[in-house]
């Protein structure tokens, strides 16, 4: 039976170092040319692995980009390729620092890997503005176990997209999936607070699977799949960041400068429509402040500002989802 909403406030939270992998994620580039075939695959499965797609010369300048910025926070050596982390811990959150701006946007829309994505999705594509980089030191930090579609409603067809930029073998701790758990619905307890951790029973022990990912790789993950970051148990970074793609031709997700606020509405200057005021509801996901913390509505109007940078994802001239900005 469908999972519809877990409200499970005395249930064991599910870590991912409970996670133990025993299955390995295949590879789908024979179906990349067959649009059909591949998305029975991916709704069947919860992913697509496709194996050294992304062109070569932009993932080394995407690499080289995040290990300056590694460099100038003294995580590694200059001109170690590799990552090899020098011992210095990792300065707080980093995953939305605008010290890495631009990457990963110039790396997908490169012509080659815009192609690939426009496979993907079966229509030209575009970046979706949410960007988290990571550059995880050995001990460093681990994500939860999530559905990416629960923090992000209202993207019509979009589609979680990961990138490795140097060798991730298992020891990096690279993702893991449930496969085939995207047929469920969703698992975060809201019996729970932020982020609503899943119950430790709610995945079956043996849909876990990994595998050692290369650069180029890209992984397509269903936005109802649960996955996590297993623990990097080597001497190296793991660098990599995960965005999203969505429709070019009708994005859903834009972003946007706020302009004026009320309690129930929000002007923005939304790139690709102009001026636009978007109603804002108790239904509206909104996490304005911290991009990984929802809001509450009641005091909306107290704690968005005019100028705050964000994307807004949207339902006609409603606000589905009021997300800040990591523009990639």
């Amino acid at each position: 039976m469908p999972v519809e909403a877990i409200n499970r406030p005395d249930a064991e939270d599910l870590s991912a170092l409970d996670v133990k992998p025993s299955r390995e994620l295949e590879g789908a580039n024979h179906l990349l040319d067959d649009h059909a075939a591949l998305e029975r695959f991916y709704e069947d499965n919860g992913y697509i692995l496709l194996r050294g797609v992304f062109d070569s010369d932009a993932v080394a300048a995407a690499r080289d980009e995040m290990l300056a910025v590694a460099v100038k926070l003294g995580l590694v050596e200059p001109g170690d390729e590799s990552g090899r982390w020098t011992g210095t811990p990792l300065p707080g959150s980093m995953e939305e620092s605008p010290l890495y701006a631009g990457i990963a946007r110039k790396l997908i829309e490169h012509p080659v890997n815009l192609a690939v994505m426009e496979k993907v999705l079966g229509e030209p594509a575009c970046a979706v503005p949410i960007v988290q980089y990571r550059t995880y030191p050995p001990g460093g930090p681990v994500t939860v176990v999530h559905q990416d579609g629960f923090y992000s409603p209202g993207i019509q067809d979009y589609k979680p997209v990961w990138v490795v930029l140097t060798p991730c073998t298992r020891d990096m701790g690279g993702l893991a999936l449930a496969i085939g758990q995207n047929k469920r619905g969703y698992f975060h307890n809201v019996g729970k607070p932020s982020p609503y951790p899943f119950p430790r029973d709610a995945v079956p022990d043996d849909a876990w699977a990994t595998t050692d990912y290369m650069p180029g790789d890209v992984l397509i993950v269903h936005p109802y799949t649960p996955h996590c970051g297993l623990a990097n148990q080597s001497d190296r970074l793991r660098i990599s960041f995960d965005s999203r793609v969505q429709s070019a031709a009708n994005p859903s997700a834009v972003a946007a400068t706020v302009k004026a606020v009320t309690p129930n509405s929000v002007t923005v200057d939304a790139e690709g429509l102009g001026e636009r005021t978007f109603v804002v509801d108790e239904n509206s996901f909104i996490r304005v402040v911290h991009p990984g913390v929802r809001e509450k509505f009641d005091g909306f109007a107290d704690y968005t500002k005019p100028g705050m940078r964000l994307v807004v994802v949207r339902d006609g001239d409603r606000a589905v989802m009021l997300r800040k900005a990591a523009e990639g």
